[in-house]
């Protein structure tokens, strides 16, 4: 009988699957890893991510994974010292003790930590921004509401202001505040300070911008993604039906260093 042609895509899976990574090899992995987490949540890198939160859990990973690989090294090096009698492969891969063999593409684990540690990927900005700009910004009644005193100026996160705005906005007139975020435009060259929010991680980031009216100013038109403090007063009607941004007249917009909690 003739033996079926073997397609090239399950030879190459066949040919990777047959391949097996030694257990130190395993164990340097695994610290590679684990060395990773534990560098992102002390270095607060992990923030560009997750929510502030996240940071034990990450490092409690990193802490383990660093553990599992020194157990995984020292008990190899234990059994190739103790045990010398011959272990028998009885076709199905495994080495005597319960473990099979492990495939080669596990080298691709290696592409997240080489990604933060090479790359080291941008925080979100105005390109996620300006791509979700034409959604709707609804936004629920925050937590705690700041406190307003229309003989100074309040600073208000975005998101709150923007809150205060569908709420009818009678709250924000004539109260002067001060609102943070990045600089992102629209295709008019409008443009806001933006800030993003996310429930648990970047993946579900949301941009909600308030858009800043200081076109007496030429020289208060930040780039893109500069972060700004921007002081000013809303503009009554503005923002009240969620579909469009309120609006600020800005009286100054400080440009400032990017701070280390990007997400509201």
């Amino acid at each position: 009988m003739s033996t079926p042609p073997t397609s090239p895509r399950s030879s190459l899976r066949a040919r990777l699957a047959a391949g097996t990574m030694s257990r130190p090899t395993q164990g340097l992995l695994m610290a590679f890893l684990g060395a990773v987490l534990v560098r992102l949540s002390l270095t607060d890198a992990y923030l560009r991510y997750v929510t502030p939160w996240m940071k034990w859990p990450i490092l409690l990973s990193g802490v383990l994974l660093l553990g599992l690989a020194i157990g995984l090294v020292a008990s190899d090096r234990t059994g190739s010292r103790s045990d010398d009698h011959d272990h028998d492969n009885d076709g199905d891969g495994d080495d005597g003790h319960g473990h099979g063999p492990i495939p080669l593409v596990t080298w691709l684990l290696v592409l997240p930590g080489l990604v933060t540690f090479v790359i080291s990927p941008p925080q979100l900005g105005s390109y996620l921004a300006e791509r979700r700009a034409g959604e709707t910004q609804s936004v629920v009644e925050p937590a705690s509401l700041t406190t307003l005193s229309s003989d100074e100026v309040v600073p208000v996160d975005v998101t709150e202001f923007i809150w205060r705005a569908q709420d009818g906005g009678t709250t924000l007139e004539g109260q002067p505040v001060e609102l943070t975020g990045f600089v992102s435009y629209d295709k008019d060259d409008n443009w806001y300070v933006t800030r993003l929010t996310i429930g648990c991680c970047a993946a579900d980031a949301a941009g909600f911008q308030v858009e800043v009216d200081a076109a007496d100013d030429g020289a208060a038109r930040p780039p893109r993604d500069q972060w700004v403090t921007v002081t000013g007063t809303y503009v009554p009607g503005s923002g009240t039906d969620g579909r469009t941004p309120p609006v600020l007249t800005a009286t100054d917009v400080e440009q400032i260093a990017t701070p280390k909690q990007t997400y509201e």
